[in-house]
């Protein structure tokens, strides 16, 4: 999930993207004063806007004016009221929702909570179905190093949305660096994450993308897995299926933590998530990631039938 109020630093790094050759799109973003976050979602932009520019057919206007911000900023809808809740700001903006802090509203008891919104022009097709996909794997999920889902439904237009517990924490690497953690607290907590990515697995659910800040650690010292926005259902041989993702032409993850069969445009597996967790515990103990996003390899595509 992107930064919280990071929305306009990315639109404007995107568009400085966009007006330069294709040939020096990457190195103007890796070389751009932002956060390593920033800079990865811009790449994540530009990996998907080179492959819909390879495949037109599959590229639907609403969608791109959508991701692009055509539609009107989230920050309208905040002391909208969604069900029994009532919005009251962003808390993060990707390219499958919007989460927003809410509250409940109705008078039945006090709750803030997390709650997430496809924008209009995305609400429709295959994104939909993606969207629904995501709430119906978070409930599959109940363990205490994965955010809960706690409710859903559809807004008054007909838009689907659902609910999480809110999770106060800062990504995980921040939290262990802020309090300057040893090498014990930090593998302590490391160790956690990976049981609650095990326990995924166990419900046959891969999550795609884990990273720092997808993985929260709370006051109280403990990690919160969040964002299942890409994540995959696993067939019974093991091997993920088929997404709506996929069929849109679109192969979503975030540069510097992605396995080399999301890079080669494969199928993912467990094996795509343990991956990442190498990452994240080099990150998390030598300070950066094993190599830098500019020696990562372009995305590979295979040519459509």
């Amino acid at each position: 999930m992107p930064e919280p109020g990071s929305g306009e630093r990315i639109a404007a790094l995107f568009g400085a993207a966009f007006d330069r050759p294709a040939a020096e799109r990457r190195d103007l973003v890796l070389a751009a004063a932002e956060s390593e976050a920033i800079r990865d979602e811009v790449l994540s932009l530009l990996d998907a806007l080179e492959r819909a520019e390879a495949r037109p057919d599959r590229l639907d206007p609403r969608r791109a004016a959508a991701l692009l911000g055509a539609d009107p900023p989230p920050e309208t809808l905040t002391g909208r009221r969604i069900g029994p809740y009532r919005l009251l700001s962003v808390l993060g903006r990707g390219g499958m929702g919007v989460v927003y802090l809410a509250e409940r509203a109705d008078g039945a008891w006090q709750q803030r909570v997390a709650l997430k919104l496809l924008p209009p022009a995305l609400a429709t097709g295959a994104l939909a179905e993606r969207f629904l996909l995501e709430r119906r794997i978070l409930a599959r999920l109940g363990h205490p190093g994965i955010a809960r889902l706690l409710d859903g439904g559809l807004t008054d237009e007909g838009d689907p949305y659902f609910v999480l517990e809110y999770v106060e924490g800062e990504p995980l690497t921040v939290g262990c660096d802020r309090r300057r953690l040893a090498l014990e607290e930090r593998l302590r907590l490391f160790r956690r994450v990976c049981e609650a990515v095990q326990y995924a697995h166990g419900r046959l659910v891969v999550h795609r993308d884990l990273k720092p800040s997808n993985i929260l650690v709370t006051p109280a010292g403990e990690v919160k897995l969040l964002d299942f926005g890409i994540a995959r259902l696993l067939d019974a041989e093991g091997g993920a299926e088929a997404t709506v993702l996929t069929r849109l032409g679109l192969q979503p993850y975030t540069p510097g933590y992605a396995a080399p069969e999301q890079l080669r445009g494969e199928a993912v597996t467990v094996a795509t998530d343990v991956y990442a967790l190498g990452v994240l515990l080099h990150e998390l103990l030598v300070g950066r990631r094993p190599r830098p996003a500019a020696a990562l390899p372009a995305p590979l595509t295979r040519p459509s039938a």
